[in-house]
């Protein structure tokens, strides 16, 4: 396919966005509608971008503007440029059909249901994360004070408060365990790290190393949103140590879903940040598109594929 070009991205690059009203008014004046709407009437499932097709409907479109409101956190304190957000949006489109409701990693499949997928490496598909590094094993959580003091007294506590079972610091789920992803059951095991630091959010955060990031930046936050503002009271005086281990998944699913996109946008800057900045789009814009798909997903066939859709929308967008 023909590159992307600087002039195409000159054509883009007709405003500058600071909020999801920017983005509409670019959208407006570029594409004559909602992007969402812009891209299923233009896009979705032709040519490059078969099989995908955006969620376009109110409560979305309530998502997409509350994600866009946290540009200034997305870009550190900078506005986005709209090659940044096509780019971006292009990225959701091919991760979670851009739907603006971050949901966890997803989990089980023949021969390793529940808790097991997780928590076992799975040959030629993903690594262990109990034994991820940065985080802490499942026998590590398990023989820790904080994580004991939060989660011991749910299902499963009793017995492996303590355990020296050497099998929870490695890749293979003790099979003699119930596994199923039922807090009823399995709640002690479900607060190790292996379940609690899964994937989420838009560009997967996952990882103790990775929400890390997320825990100081709930620490050092002075806005005005009440469910963060309620976590930062919870974890004055802690470590990010000592948080990691004390927080819950119930925690994490809420401080994802309930924080009018904060975290999620402050997720996307981490990994950004951790990545080589590829947001920047710095240089040939053909190259820095290749450069954030494989950045993102660690592969060049992601990499090719998400450069020829990303074309494709370049084309559409300046037609």
């Amino acid at each position: 396919m023909p590159a992307i070009t600087a002039a195409q991205i000159a054509g883009l690059n007709s405003a500058a966005l600071s909020s999801a009203a920017d983005v509409d008014a670019w959208a407006q004046t570029r594409l004559h509608s909602h992007f969402l709407t812009w891209f299923n009437q233009n896009l979705a499932g032709k040519g490059v971008w078969l099989g995908v097709t955006v969620v376009d409907n109110p409560a979305n479109h309530a998502g997409f503007h509350a994600f866009w409101n946290n540009i200034a956190i997305l870009t550190g304190g900078a506005t986005a440029t709209p090659f940044q957000f096509v780019a971006l949006m292009g990225i959701f489109a091919n991760e979670c059909r851009a739907n603006f409701k971050p949901v966890a990693e997803r989990m089980g499949r023949p021969g390793f249901p529940g808790l097991t997928y997780l928590f076992d490496a799975i040959p030629q598909l993903k690594r262990s994360y109990n034994t991820l590094a940065g985080n802490s094993t499942a026998q590590q959580c398990f023989r820790n004070a904080a994580f004991n003091n939060a989660h011991s007294g749910k299902p499963l506590g009793a017995q492996l408060r303590d355990t020296a079972d050497a099998r929870w610091a490695g890749p293979a789920y003790p099979r003699d365990v119930p596994s199923d992803n039922i807090p009823a059951i399995t709640g002690y095991v479900m607060e190790a790290d292996f379940m609690k630091f899964r994937g989420r959010g838009f560009i997967q955060t996952t990882g103790r190393a990775n929400y890390a990031g997320i825990i100081q930046f709930i620490q050092a936050y002075t806005g005005d949103n009440n469910v963060i503002d309620f976590y930062q009271a919870q974890w004055t005086g802690l470590s990010a140590e000592d948080v990691a281990f004390s927080t819950s998944n119930e925690d994490w699913d809420r401080l994802f879903q309930e924080t009018d996109l904060i975290i999620a946008a402050e997720a996307v800057r981490l990994h950004n940040a951790a990545s080589g900045n590829y947001l920047a789009l710095a240089g040939d814009p053909d190259q820095a598109i290749r450069n954030m798909g494989k950045r993102i997903s660690g592969g060049d066939a992601y990499a090719a594929k998400y450069r020829d859709r990303m074309e494709a929308l370049i084309v559409q967008a300046l037609t």
